[in-house]
């Protein structure tokens, strides 16, 4: 029993290191570097990052500020292994080709931007935010809902026209996301959310109580997927209260 148990544990641990991440490979950095990444990065990431590195479905990645480490070595980690829980997937590319994509990003948060500033005023734009029941949705600073992305930090990883085009049009192809659900399963009992993701045999959901959910689908009768976003269009608002509430958004940054 004593040796079976051994063997066991044996195994396990083994199977735990072996689902590490390994270490990361040295790299000697090349002229061409940036060039090849850039090949890469348009082919294979510019769908969700946008072509110049702007954001779309993916974060914006000109700022140089990123939620899951900035250094190369985390980067290369990140672009390898993807993030879990999101919509970024890990990479098949061997490693020299992950450190060009890696020198590429970084050079994009290098180079000369348009600046200028935002227009709207960022106060106003508070207010209309807590006027219009954004916060029944959205996290900010640890307050409000969880139906929606949480917003804390969204201005140091968003661009300023992504943001716009979010509050105005949710449906727009680059923003899509966080579609409403209704689930009926087995037992005829309905469940509402917001799915958050779904493969062959589950589906992940938040429920409309803010309830994390794993379902398996041959427990469902019924999965509904709304093909519009659970969140409302505020197109009608004036310009000038479009422009408070981006200016509201790209205030709210990474301390």
């Amino acid at each position: 029993m004593k040796s079976a148990f051994t063997l066991f544990a044996f195994f396990s641990l083994a199977s735990y290191l072996a689902a590490q991440p390994a270490e990361v490979p040295p790299h000697t950095p090349s002229p061409d570097d940036v060039k090849f990444g850039a090949n890469i990065f348009h082919s294979h990431c510019a769908e969700c990052h946008g072509l110049k590195g702007e954001g779309g479905r993916g974060p914006d990645l000109t700022r140089g500020g990123f939620r899951h480490g900035a250094t190369d070595e985390a980067l290369f980690r990140t672009i390898t292994y993807g993030i879990a829980g999101t919509q970024m997937p890990g990479s098949y590319f061997p490693s020299n080709q992950i450190w060009q994509v890696v020198a590429f990003v970084k050079s994009l948060s290098r180079r000369p931007t348009s600046g200028g500033s935002i227009p709207g005023n960022a106060s106003s734009g508070a207010k209309l935010f807590r006027r219009n029941g954004c916060s029944k949705c959205h996290l900010t600073g640890g307050e409000g809902g969880r139906l929606g992305p949480d917003l804390t930090d969204i201005g140091s990883i968003r661009s300023s026209a992504y943001l716009r085009t979010a509050i105005a049009d949710p449906n727009a192809k680059e923003i899509a996301g966080y579609r409403a659900v209704r689930i009926v399963d087995n037992a005829g009992k309905q469940i509402a959310g917001v799915r958050l993701n779904e493969d062959t045999y589950s589906i992940q959901i938040m429920d409309d109580r803010e309830n994390l959910r794993s379902l398996l689908k041959r427990d469902l009768r019924e999965v509904d997927v709304s093909k519009e976003s659970a969140m409302p269009a505020f197109s009608k608002l004036p310009p000038a209260d479009l422009d408070d509430l981006t200016a509201y958004l790209c205030s709210l940054k990474k301390k």
